[in-house]
């Protein structure tokens, strides 16, 4: 029998650790200088790709060794984060944006020496191309002469289009990223360009008052005041202020920050953490970046806020690996209020390496444990047991940089813009077929139409339609363009509010292929832990490739296993954009039924 066979034992490897190659003695160091703890692994593996350029076999082994975990596990870790390169590339990569924007905006085709990249989040001044790692779009008019005390925007829009003189007062990019470069001679009440436009920051601004306007890293001359008044207050009344203002998470789920912080406040433990997603990975999303690059110090007294609020002990900020900007900046206004003795609790600075599913809250923890970015099953809730077992808020950077406003203007100033249920103001990523593209501050409530009038300039173009939410979020027609920009509007609608990308599209472009690609990029980010998002996203792709042979009874029923049998956020919202797809737009899903595309963009054998 089966049972009685002796089992075979594979041969004990005599095998000797990889040497590492000549000339890296500088970079095996400070893999060495390193903790020897797991948590450390995907900062050293950050560290070996900054250097190499991707993770040879010696390397991996190294960190493995150094940091005492088997080879195949700092391998399984390394292949779960989408820019950790385990091949070595080309002595030159080109990467061209394929993001929905950029599709609009006529992106070139991936050439045979190029990759593909989601998005390069500089959606503003599109398309974009990436070379060795230095962002590029369409070369700009330069800069005239300018005198001394002119304000240049300078982010990491301006820096792709245009050449920045060195002497220049550089401020944060005051969302007019469609003008870069541009130029104030008034304080940033006004920005130009080269072609002669002027421009104002439309409505009522809170969280980019002061971006273009300040020098970055001084910050604005009314920084830390709130956090002053805060500790005055002390953590109980800032955190019933906080819930009294009716803040909402702005990272996509909406969830009451009051309530996230009360959890923590009340688990018992000696340790407590406050982490920020900066990640921020999803194409057409570049909020957080823009407040880091524009006005870190606001965001720096939003956490010292939050910590005083929760009882935090430690606080831990991932920053996505590419805002590149963000985080010198983030770093430079952290020293300077480490030099000022502002900083109350340690604040660590962690780089991402990719992964839109590290916008669930456990991926990003298991991030940070050095396992695989894959979410866990809850309970226990990260505000019970999450980073390093303790109690751990988990808060992104446009939801802290509203702290400083709240404590020192109380709850009702608050509300007193956006709705009854979700009070305040959003920022919004605009792009796409506008007229000016570019990151924008609205009321909750603001009618989609409105943004892309007043916000926008106008549409480029005949609206045929426009994705909202980004790769969870919906397809919708021009018909619903007066639809509130809200959690429940939308949702009424069949959309979500995620967290704030608008991108109208022109009639030549085809609602089809859009959500094909929305899906193509969910299948692509998938961690693989669970198997309806695993295998449903594929299916869902193979589905809407040619929906000639697709049983659309049968996609509802995979839109629904997908919805509720997948184990995060992730699955869970991949069949938004296929449902708004054949809710709003039934006679093109019947056109391609048939084998027809009326924009000509889908073909087939």
């Amino acid at each position: 029998m089966l049972e009685d066979r002796p089992r075979r034992r594979a041969p004990r490897s005599t095998a000797s650790p990889t040497a590492p190659p000549p000339g890296h003695d500088d970079l095996v160091a400070r893999i060495q200088a390193y903790p020897r703890r797991r948590t450390y692994l995907l900062p050293a593996l950050i560290d070996v790709q900054h250097e190499l350029r991707w993770l040879p076999p010696w390397a991996v082994e190294a960190i493995g060794l150094h940091l005492r975990v088997p080879r195949s596990e700092v391998y399984g870790v390394a292949s779960s984060f989408p820019d950790l390169r385990l091949r070595e590339p080309p002595s030159s990569v080109v990467r061209i944006c394929q993001g929905a924007s950029c599709r609009q905006l006529g992106a070139q085709q991936v050439a045979a020496d190029a990759v593909a990249a989601d998005c390069l989040f500089i959606c503003g001044v599109g398309p974009a191309a990436e070379m060795d790692g230095t962002l590029r779009a369409a070369r700009r008019p330069p800069l005239p002469p300018l005198p001394a005390d002119t304000l240049i925007q300078d982010g990491a829009c301006t820096r792709a289009v245009a050449q920045i003189p060195a002497a220049a007062q550089r401020v944060g990019c005051a969302g007019n990223c469609w003008q870069a470069p541009a130029w104030s001679d008034d304080g940033g009440a006004t920005w130009q360009s080269a072609d002669g436009q002027r421009w104002q920051a439309p409505g009522e601004l809170r969280l980019l008052r002061n971006v273009g306007r300040i020098d970055p890293l001084a910050g604005a001359p009314t920084a830390y005041s709130a956090l002053e008044k805060a500790r005055s207050m002390g953590g109980d009344a800032v955190w019933q202020v906080v819930k009294d203002s009716g803040l909402r998470g702005r990272g996509g789920a909406y969830f009451p920050v009051g309530a996230k912080w009360e959890t923590a406040r009340n688990t018992p433990s000696a340790q407590k953490y406050l982490l920020v997603n900066a990640e921020e990975g999803e194409p057409g999303i570049y909020k957080d970046r823009h407040l880091l690059e524009g006005d870190p110090h606001r965001f720096l007294e939003g956490i010292f806020i939050a910590a005083l609020a929760i009882g935090a002990t430690d606080v831990v900020v991932f920053v996505n690996g590419e805002a590149h900007l963000a985080r010198e900046r983030l770093l430079s206004a952290l020293e300077r209020a480490r030099r000022l003795g502002i900083e109350q609790v340690p604040i660590e600075v962690r780089l991402g390496a990719g992964g839109y599913v590290l916008g669930e809250e456990t991926a990003l923890i298991n991030a940070i444990h050095g396992l695989r970015a894959e979410p866990l099953a809850r309970p226990p809730f990260p505000a019970v047991s999450g980073l390093y077992g303790c109690p751990t808020v988990i808060n992104n950077v446009e939801s802290l940089a509203n702290l400083p406003d709240i404590v020192l203007n109380g709850a009702e100033w608050f509300r007193a813009l956006g709705t009854a249920e979700n009070p305040g103001t959003k920022l919004v990523c605009l792009a796409g077929a506008v007229r000016r593209p570019g990151l924008y501050e609205v009321p909750l409530g603001t009618p989609l139409r409105a943004i892309v009038d007043e916000c926008g300039g106008g549409a480029a173009g005949a609206i045929g339609s426009i994705l909202v939410g980004g790769p969870s979020g919906s397809i919708l027609p021009p018909s619903l363009l007066d639809t509130a920009l809200d959690v429940q509007p939308l949702q009424a609608v069949g959309g979500i509010l995620g967290a704030g990308g608008i991108v109208p599209l022109t009639e030549d472009q085809c609602p089809v292929a859009a959500v094909r690609e929305l899906t193509a990029y969910n299948k692509r980010e998938s961690c693989g832990k669970c198997t309806p998002c695993r295998e449903g996203t594929v299916r869902m792709l193979d589905m809407l490739a040619d929906l000639r042979t697709t049983n659309m009874d049968t996609l509802n029923d995979l839109n629904d296993v997908l919805a509720f049998g997948s184990l995060c956020g992730l699955g869970q919202m991949a069949p938004n954009p296929v449902r708004a797809l054949v809710r709003h737009f039934p006679e093109e899903v019947a056109e391609h039924a048939r084998g027809g595309c009326r924009a000509g963009a889908c073909t087939w054998p």
